[in-house]
């Protein structure tokens, strides 16, 4: 990894899937037993333990990359 790149969770899949498959947020929550600081890292793209991920892949029946995606992101550093 260069210095001036990172990688950045972002769990937009996550929500476009639900959206598609008409599913709302709380129903989620309820049905997969999600806590609400899990929800409040979804909101924040802060990393969750890869089981509540598999446990939200398995509920929506679908693959990870539709929950959850790495971002490469470019750091902009001033040097003066």
């Amino acid at each position: 990894m260069d210095g001036g790149e990172f990688y950045m969770i972002s769990y937009e899949p996550l929500f476009r899937t639900l959206e598609s498959k008409n599913v709302k947020l709380m129903d989620l929550v309820r049905d997969c037993k999600l806590a609400s600081g899990t929800v409040a890292k979804f909101a924040k793209n802060e990393s969750v333990r890869l089981d509540i991920i598999d446990r939200i892949c398995r509920y929506l029946k679908v693959p990870i990359e539709r929950v959850v995606e790495i971002k490469l992101e470019d750091v902009v550093t001033n040097k003066d």
